[in-house]
């Protein structure tokens, strides 16, 4: 109960006027969809951000986004415990694979897969991105380390000459990081800490 009312502390905290609409959406996932998926987990490391799944408005607000865009396979780089693995590729139809590290929830994820969800148990700096044709990214905050954030990104330039990234609640240090070396398509900037950052890859003198 106690991870519970921290989560509720943590969302009218840091999200300050969406905080309403926020709740109401979890509700309505909640009501309408598997409450399963919106379990979390605070993890002892100095590697893995903590495993909290992303708020319903907010993936609402992504299917919009990339409905624009030809983007039909999507990677979630770590997946956690499959919320948005269970949104776009049980409830809208995609493609998608994601990378969990953590293997008590890897397991329970695995539990997703399907002809639309394959997940790995894999690090995320290690996990071979160009074995795949992705069209798009995930990353909901998934490493602690600014310097982590750093390698993944210019991993994933490495591998791919042209495609989307899309980044959620980053912290102002990990935002610079992506300003300056992504190109930034759309924003929405709520608090310092709560955010959608929709970018395209490309090749920059970094």
């Amino acid at each position: 109960m106690q991870k519970y009312l921290k989560a509720l502390y943590d969302i009218l905290k840091n999200y300050r006027f969406y905080s309403f609409i926020i709740l109401i959406n979890e509700i309505m996932f909640q009501l309408m969809h598997n409450k399963e998926f919106n379990k979390f987990k605070y993890l002892n490391s100095k590697f893995q951000s903590d495993s909290i799944p992303c708020s319903f408005f907010i993936l609402k607000r992504i299917k919009k986004l990339i409905s624009l865009y030809d983007i039909n396979y999507l990677c979630d780089l770590g997946s956690g415990y499959g919320k948005i693995l269970y949104f776009f590729g049980i409830l809208n139809r995609y493609k998608i694979d994601g990378v969990e590290l953590d293997k008590e929830i890897y397991l329970e994820s695995s539990n997703l897969k399907n002809d639309n969800i394959r997940v790995y148990n894999e690090d995320i700096l290690k996990f071979d991105l160009a074995n795949t044709k992705y069209d798009l990214f995930i990353l909901n905050d998934p490493l602690k380390k600014k310097d982590d954030l750093d390698k993944l990104i210019l991993k994933i330039r490495a591998s791919y000459k042209q495609g989307y990234v899309i980044f959620i609640n980053l912290d102002q240090d990990k935002l610079k990081c992506v300003f300056e070396k992504l190109n930034i398509v759309e924003s929405t900037i709520i608090s310092k800490t709560r955010n959608i950052i929709f970018c395209s890859i490309e090749k920059t003198n970094v």
